[in-house]
């Protein structure tokens, strides 16, 4: 058996004897721990809830993150936008920018928790996630779907 045959097939028995021993949910959650933020967010994520200066807006639509760089918007009105954005996942909370084709850049810090992430933006960016009244700041809770 070639070296990377043999390497796969260790590989995959390693993963089953996981499975089998620890579960499926447990083999997940071993999973996660080797993953980097940028791989934990790629996905669609349904909008669970906006509050924008304190006040909860309608929640609308999804997105997307689709590589590294990428993410797609698409409301439930049918309005889509494909913007850029930047993780930095060495800070805690985790930093993102939001970047508009016209190149206004929305900074923002950001939290995954497994199914769960929460984004916070403003011009200036937030240290907590938390948008108080006259605080121009967005919150947002997203779900994976």
């Amino acid at each position: 058996m070639p070296h990377r045959g043999r390497t796969t097939a260790i590989l995959l028995a390693t993963g089953a004897v996981v499975v089998g021993v620890l579960g499926v949910s447990n083999f997940w959650n071993i999973v996660w721990c080797f993953q980097t933020d940028s791989q934990r967010i790629r996905g669609r994520w349904k909008t669970v809830s906006v509050i924008m200066e304190g006040t909860t807006m309608p929640k609308s639509g999804y997105i997307v993150f689709e590589d590294e760089t990428t993410l797609r918007t698409v409301m439930d009105d049918g309005h889509k936008e494909i913007l850029s954005y930047h993780l930095d996942e060495t800070h805690e909370p985790g930093l993102i920018d939001i970047i508009r084709p016209n190149g206004n850049s929305f900074p923002g810090i950001y939290e995954i928790n497994r199914d769960t992430l929460r984004i916070c933006m403003n011009r200036e960016r937030p240290t907590t996630f938390e948008s108080k009244p006259g605080s121009r700041t967005a919150l947002t809770v997203l779900q994976r779907e």
